[in-house]
């Protein structure tokens, strides 16, 4: 994990952060078959923050309207590590050629969707077992939640409180 952090791009890290922090911008989340877990993590921690968050749908339908309305002031936030997935080269290549951004996180050997990333949050991935370790990303998924929150603000605890009132009268807790 460490080492994760040592050797993040600061301006990568910045611009992430930048980029989810923009009010004007639509945040797409899309993982793999594992990472699809730390996309709704991010995603999750990014909607009690934000307006305009969503998850690509499963469905192929849903899921090319979803592609096709995509413009510049999109963010396809993307998570792709070794035993690459071709879809999110696919993914990434079609939201940089209509104008969107490109967030991927991925592994120090980088995933394929990175020559159409704008910015890349690569993590160590080693571990003592036939699975690769997610923890660093964890880490780092986590640094960028803290990013964004200062970056937001006031705002971002205000929605957050707003959020947390409307749950409790909705008795979700």
């Amino acid at each position: 994990m460490a080492q994760t952090l040592a050797e993040l791009p600061p301006h990568d890290l910045e611009h992430a952060i930048r980029l989810l922090s923009d009010s004007k911008r639509r945040i797409t989340l899309a993982g793999g078959r594992f990472t699809n877990l730390f996309a709704q993590y991010l995603g999750l921690h990014l909607m009690q923050l934000r307006d305009d968050v969503r998850f690509l749908p499963d469905r192929d339908v849903e899921r090319t309207a979803v592609f096709a309305a995509l413009h510049r002031r999109d963010v396809l936030v993307v998570f792709d590590y070794r035993r690459y997935e071709q879809d999110k080269v696919a993914m990434a290549e079609l939201v940089q050629a209509q104008g969107g951004k490109v967030i991927l996180f991925t592994d120090m050997w980088l995933s394929p969707a990175s020559t159409h990333a704008e910015v890349v949050l690569p993590s160590q991935v080693a571990a003592p077992s036939p699975y690769d370790s997610l923890v660093p990303t964890l880490a780092v998924i986590e640094t960028v939640v803290a990013g964004v929150l200062t970056a937001l603000g006031e705002d971002a605890h205000q929605r957050m409180q707003h959020g947390e009132d409307t749950a409790r009268r909705m008795g979700l807790y």
